[in-house]
């Protein structure tokens, strides 16, 4: 069996291991109790991709019930917030819409098939690297604030030599406009920010993200193995992270 077809069938195999157990008894009663809920105790974690995103939701995912990784909800959430806003003008008053309707279904058709977490000090995690402008609103409306928001940050001449490796097929000037639109989200969606950077340890993390308790869980060990393209970085890039940065230094 050929390294593309080994890949479908382990994908397969762990789809079928998520749906049996969102099915057993005790899954669909918390995600029945869960769905019922206007306010989740829920987690927001954001950055550019290769910025480290995916380790922070790692271990969080840990100590939560259920967690969402990169779903790119954003284009369904955004353009929801931005029809809701138009059509909240006293001239179309007349469209009866039933907005609340909907956020108990998207909330509901998230709940019921968000991946199941290893813990219960959250109730989920949602994790989006290129956060889109106008998602979080949509989210909030639905589950409330989250508990926390938490940034992460890597400088931009690291990120551009990891997301070309990353990503073979996007351009250059692709690669440089996602990472200043990723890093806009910071203004709307805020929290704290957390930068990927040489010398980390597991233990950066874990401290970070008190008060959470890892104790007794297995984590992943982290290993910084960056990388510098500095020819390929803009003045526009090192003006959003210098922006992003000098905030986190406050």
């Amino acid at each position: 069996m050929d390294r593309w077809n080994s890949e479908r069938v382990a994908t397969r195999m762990r789809n079928f291991g998520h749906r049996l157990i969102q099915r057993t008894p005790r899954q669909r009663q918390t995600r029945r109790t869960l769905g019922r809920t206007r306010r989740l105790r829920w987690w927001l974690v954001y950055g550019a991709p290769r910025s480290g995103t995916s380790y922070m939701y790692d271990l969080v995912k840990q100590c939560a019930r259920l967690h969402i990784s990169d779903w790119g909800l954003g284009q369904i959430l955004a353009a929801t917030h931005h029809w809701r806003a138009f059509r909240s003008f006293v001239e179309h008053e007349y469209i009866l819409f039933d907005w609340e309707r909907l956020l108990r279904d998207l909330s509901a058709n998230i709940v019921d098939n968000a991946y199941t977490g290893f813990g219960d000090q959250l109730d989920l995690v949602y994790k989006q690297a290129r956060l889109e402008l106008d998602e979080v609103p949509v989210l909030e409306a639905m589950w409330g604030q989250p508990e926390r928001s938490i940034m992460c940050l890597r400088e931009p001449a690291g990120y551009m030599a990891s997301a070309a490796r990353k990503f073979p097929a996007a351009s250059v000037e692709r690669l440089q406009e996602i990472y200043v639109k990723s890093l806009s989200a910071f203004w709307q969606a805020g929290g704290d920010v957390f930068e990927y950077r040489p010398g980390l340890a597991t233990a950066d993390y874990v401290d970070f993200l008190r008060p959470l308790r890892f104790e007794g869980l297995r984590l992943t060990p982290f290993e910084y193995r960056g990388k510098q393209d500095l020819e390929h970085v803009t003045d526009a890039m090192w003006e959003a992270y210098r922006r992003v940065q000098a905030v986190a230094a406050d």
